[in-house]
């Protein structure tokens, strides 16, 4: 029961990111954020293939096997959050570019996470494309183009009213983040220490990593390097659960997963925090 509610907040959460996103997002916008092909094309790398390897690397040097190494693999292999550019929002960042990379991961995913995962585990990489996809093309579109595009049309036809509710919205989404920190703490505390010290360690250098490969690209300015890799360190952990829990059952993939989400919940918004300090209001504003 405690797993179906904790999936069913994470999906809200998910749903509000997306929605707030939208309401910001203008048609204008929309088309500039998907028109910066350089900057796509190596988030593109970085997320479905740098970050994914670092994480396989780290795993055969740590020895971690089985379905812990399942649960981190399926964590790394499911980019593109509106959680990302909710945190880059509030670090004072590029929101454009933030979700213009989160779009194109979304629709990506779709294809790539399946066959990707399938390389990676060595497995039917045909089978698993045919029995993942649906799932997740209806995860994508219910939790993720739905609530974008209902945003930016409430801002297309309902401007002032939705510039009004927009932050309470994103300040809703916020909150959730920290719940589901709460919750897992809680609930799922002793589940997260089951696996050892091992994923703990591995998940929070391929965190870190992330936000690196992003901070490292210094043709960017500093808040599209912050921005580039809060978005890329944050993870899709609904779609990650939903293929943990409808195709690998056992309990400690499911943990690893946990295990990988509160440290990435933690890590990023500490360093989206650290940016809005650093950045001040006015800059962001004249952005």
């Amino acid at each position: 029961m405690i797993d179906q509610a904790l999936q069913a907040v994470i999906g809200l959460m998910i749903f509000l990111s997306l929605l707030a996103m939208g309401m910001e997002l203008t048609l204008a916008g929309f088309g500039g954020a998907l028109r910066r092909v350089r900057i796509l094309a190596l988030g593109l790398v970085v997320n479905f293939v740098a970050i994914p390897a670092l994480m396989l690397l780290l795993v055969k040097i740590f020895a971690i096997e089985g379905p812990v190494a399942v649960g981190l693999l399926l964590c790394v292999l499911a980019p593109g959050n509106g959680v990302g550019t909710l945190l880059v929002d509030y670090a004072r960042g590029e929101v454009g570019l933030s979700v213009g990379l989160v779009l194109v991961l979304t629709f990506c995913s779709v294809v790539l996470t399946p066959i990707l995962l399938g390389l990676w585990m060595g497995g039917n990489v045909s089978a698993a494309f045919s029995v993942t996809t649906w799932p997740m093309m209806k995860l994508i579109f219910v939790f993720q183009v739905t609530p974008l595009i209902a945003g930016m049309l409430l801002l297309r036809y309902a401007e002032s009213y939705t510039r009004k509710i927009q932050p309470w919205v994103a300040r809703t989404a916020r909150l959730l983040v920290l719940g589901i920190i709460a919750v897992i703490l809680l609930t799922k505390g002793e589940v997260v220490l089951a696996n050892g010290l091992k994923p703990i360690i591995v998940s929070l250098i391929v965190i870190l990593a992330s936000f690196l490969l992003g901070w490292g690209m210094l043709f960017l300015t500093k808040r599209e390097r912050a921005s580039f890799g809060l978005t890329s360190m944050v993870r899709n952990l609904a779609l990650a659960l939903l293929l943990g829990t409808a195709f690998f059952k056992d309990p400690s993939t499911i943990a690893a997963m946990l295990t990988y989400a509160l440290i990435m919940f933690v890590v990023a918004f500490a360093i989206a925090a650290l940016f809005r300090r650093l950045t001040p209001a006015f800059e962001h504003a004249a952005a």
